[in-house]
């Protein structure tokens, strides 16, 4: 598998559905049993909500129990859509000049609050909004 990316909680690498062949993000976080609770619960919300166009597509995830004598923590393995263009930060990195035409400004804000407006009309607050969690497809 390729990395795509590294953040603070883990890992994120390009993977391949092994029968449709289609192109997945797999994201790795190590995490430990006290977390294990909440990080259910949010997965749960991606299963209900990730079927919105604005939202990245929520496909499976699992914990992968490693022996308490390994010294290591469990890992959460999360698969989502891949969005291969890479985040709205990058996006701007990569742009001539450092900077998008205010039309292409005006469209993206748009479409994350389509995305907002879907979470927050299902009590959902999303609380992570930035450059790099904002992914075009």
């Amino acid at each position: 598998m390729e990395v795509v990316g590294t953040g603070t909680y883990g890992q994120v690498y390009k993977g391949r559905h092994v029968k449709t062949q289609q192109l997945a993000a797999i994201k790795i976080m190590n995490i430990n049993e006290e977390e294990e609770e909440e990080i259910k619960m949010e997965i749960n919300m991606l299963k209900r909500y990730s079927h919105h166009r604005n939202i990245a597509t929520y496909y499976g995830a699992f914990i992968q129990k490693l022996p308490s004598t390994s010294g290591k923590h469990d890992q959460l393995w999360l698969v989502m859509e891949f969005c291969g263009s890479g985040s709205i930060t990058e996006l701007i990195k990569n742009t001539k000049g450092g900077s998008l035409k205010e039309e292409w400004i005006a469209y993206i804000c748009k479409e994350i609050l389509n995305g907002l407006a879907h979470l927050h009309k299902n009590n959902v607050i999303h609380r992570d909004i930035k450059g790099q969690n904002v992914f075009p497809t």
